[in-house]
């Protein structure tokens, strides 16, 4: 995968610096809080625990949802605040980055969908994030996606991985092993219904995991956030 422009074609740097300097001043004198998060993939297997755990926490959470349907009630009957954009369409991002402190990014692109897409959402996310000054950011990977680049959704993982470190945000990246919660989704439902399924020819056995023990992260965040403060 080539390494993208700068900045996205559809966002001009006029738009970024508008909406960073809007961010910062959301009220004099007033910083952007530790506690207010964006998770992008929030309606997923993984993301809706991320923001069910952070609400329980404290956290402000403001979820990215595609705009969709049906839409996500769910989200906001728990306490979260829904934001639409679509990472496809980089323009609608830097709006949802306003008064952000930490980005927690769980997305995954939908199987139907070009991979290239995926790509290039990943990039005009870290892109505007880097643009408006996003203190922190949280990307959830795949366990030796570095291993297997024959697999479009680890290749993916991979290179969205090396782009991160590359723009200097400080961000951690967590590889996760396989979901329990995505088997008969995944996998015995597309078999049975005779579609393609992605996997390796790797001779190792693959672990699964609860995505609820993964969420455990969000104790973790809060107590970087407030050693940050007391700094």
């Amino acid at each position: 995968m080539q390494k993208p422009p700068p900045l996205p074609p559809d966002v001009s740097l006029g738009d970024v610096l508008s909406y960073r300097a809007a961010a910062v001043n959301l009220s004099p004198g007033t910083p952007v809080r530790p506690t207010s998060i964006l998770v992008v993939g929030a309606t997923g297997t993984l993301g809706r625990q991320i923001v069910r755990r952070a609400l329980d926490e404290g956290y402000d959470v403001r979820c990215l949802v595609r705009p969709r349907p049906a839409p996500a009630d769910f989200l906001r009957d728990w306490g979260a605040t829904v934001v639409n954009a679509d990472l496809s369409k980089p323009e609608t991002i830097p709006a949802t980055l306003v008064g952000i402190h930490t980005v927690i990014d769980c997305a995954t692109g939908r199987p139907e969908e070009p991979h290239q897409d995926d790509w290039e959402g990943k990039v005009a996310l870290i892109q505007c994030a880097k643009a408006m000054g996003i203190q922190k950011y949280v990307f959830y990977s795949i366990h030796n996606c570095d291993k297997h680049p024959e697999v479009p959704l680890m290749e993916i993982k991979y290179c969205t991985e090396k782009f991160l470190q590359e723009s200097g945000l400080n961000h951690i990246t967590i590889r996760l092993c396989g979901f329990m919660q995505g088997l008969i989704g995944q996998y015995a439902v597309p078999i049975l219904e005779e579609k393609s399924v992605w996997g390796t020819d790797a001779p190792t056995r693959v672990a699964y995991m609860d995505t609820q023990q993964q969420i455990c992260y969000i104790k973790l965040l809060k107590g970087v956030n407030k050693k940050l403060q007391s700094q």
